[in-house]
């Protein structure tokens, strides 16, 4: 049988169809893509420093979607939002687990522990932590999981960390820390003396980047988002070892909280924090007595 369609009907049909078409390519592209992945914040100390021999301390969400009070307690790190993305589930995997993440920034790798693995719009993104303290995201296919048999090898990698409430303003507590011996080293080191040495000034800031036998270093000291920050990372033949400074200042009640991490040590551990508590105390009782 052969069926005969009038000219005005298979234009309809046609049209009809090709509207089709448009609807559902219009209703992909409104499809508001996931802002998950792909953003660090080092300096977030609510997240502090750890040892990744032990991992067990260090809460993680592996087997669903996060609360919001996980969030707040600072158990994961991506809250999705299920309204617009209905599709998005956890994957499945033990967590923590100990892995590294290369900073095209920095130009090393950093040790990182995983808490938490989405899957939103085909994307797999982890949560991480730091070792040195702070968080971030990233998709899974920028980090590499490390083996039990490779975070035993490891060993022990604890990092000194501090944090305290000073009644002191931030340019207080830099008149206090340009006195010491470690920012005039750090002013030797990197051949900023003046600005290691310099009054308290809210527009300075300084890149550092060395490189001499067996070690490289960069770093940044200045604003960051209306706080002072610090960051200095070094490749040490292949260790990564870093020191990390952060002024938050409360003008409503004049006090700063002043947070302070720096290692891994993997050997003189006790010795550091003796050497770098003294340092914390000095700034403390210099600033407070300004």
């Amino acid at each position: 049988m052969i069926i005969k369609f009038s000219i005005p009907l298979l234009l309809s049909m046609i049209l009809s169809f090709s509207s089709c078409i448009c609807q559902e390519e219009e209703k992909e592209q409104k499809q508001e893509p996931h802002r998950y992945g792909g953003w660090y914040c080092p300096d977030n100390f609510g997240f502090v420093p750890v040892d990744i021999e032990k991992l067990n301390e260090v809460p993680a969400i592996s087997d669903r979607l996060s609360t919001e009070q996980e969030l707040n307690d600072n158990m994961s790190l991506i809250r999705v939002d299920m309204e617009k993305h209905p599709d998005a589930k956890a994957l499945e995997m033990d967590l923590p687990r100990v892995a590294s993440v290369y900073s095209d920034r920095r130009g090393i790798n950093e040790l990182i522990i995983v808490i938490q693995a989405i899957v939103v719009q085909k994307d797999t993104v982890v949560g991480f932590r730091y070792a040195n303290g702070g968080n971030g995201s990233t998709w899974i296919s920028d980090v590499t999981f490390l083996s039990d048999e490779e975070v035993a090898e490891k060993g022990s990698l604890p990092y000194f960390y501090s944090t305290s409430v000073l009644k002191s303003s931030t340019e207080e507590i830099w008149g206090a820390v340009i006195k010491t011996d470690y920012f005039k080293q750090l002013g030797e080191k990197f051949d900023h003396k003046k600005f290691f040495s310099s009054k308290y000034n809210p527009e300075a800031q300084a890149y550092l980047e060395l490189e001499v036998d067996g070690e490289k270093a960069t770093g940044y000291v200045g604003m960051v988002y209306g706080n002072y920050y610090l960051q200095i990372d070094y490749n040490r033949n292949g260790f990564h070892y870093s020191e990390k400074l952060l002024m938050i200042e409360n003008q409503d009640d004049k006090t700063t909280k002043l947070f302070f991490a720096s290692g891994p040590y993997p050997e003189d551990f006790e010795k550091q924090k003796t050497n770098w508590d003294g340092w914390v105390n000095a700034v403390t009782e210099t600033s407070e007595a300004d």
